[in-house]
């Protein structure tokens, strides 16, 4: 069924133009991003739902297509390595939520998880902020705030 294959090769979509012609979300490039990694992490790591998710990683993936036809992004290493980043922390904060849910009575190691993820934050933040960049969007009002790492030392590739 071509439905079907579709919402297989959702990733392929992503280099290719869409057939909607309309925004499905009006998030930034950096956000939808960061939306995209965390629905995929939903996608394998929640019971339900999977077909919602594979719906809304489509639903990206065509506004992503649509931001890069009209504001093409120059695909580096530099830009890969940022999104998969932005992934491997998303997938970290996620697992230190569920750290954080069996460690509700304990009080130490829960403000230890709650700070890790913070700082994880943080840095997924000024990530975000420099995809802003990326895309032409310099207004402060866009930017990310949030994005105190605590002295946290994290490596990354930008």
């Amino acid at each position: 069924m071509v439905q079907e294959s579709k919402k297989i090769n959702s990733y392929s979509k992503i280099l290719c133009m869409s057939e909607s012609t309309e925004r499905q979300f009006l998030p930034t490039f950096a956000e939808l991003i960061d939306r995209m990694t965390v629905t995929q992490i939903k996608l394998n790591l929640v019971e339900n739902g999977k077909e919602d998710f594979k719906e809304e990683l489509r639903k990206i993936s065509s506004d992503l297509d649509l931001i890069l036809a009209t504001n093409p992004i120059h695909l580096t290493g530099e830009l890969i390595s940022s999104f998969v980043t932005i992934a491997q922390l998303n997938l970290h904060i996620w697992n230190n939520k569920d750290k954080m849910q069996e460690n509700l009575e304990n009080e130490g190691e829960y403000l230890r998880l709650l700070k890790l993820s913070h700082q994880l934050n943080g840095y997924r933040n000024k990530i975000k902020n420099q995809l802003l960049l990326i895309e032409g969007i310099s207004d402060k009002s866009q930017m990310r705030s949030n994005f105190e790492t605590d002295g946290l030392n994290f490596e990354m590739g930008l």
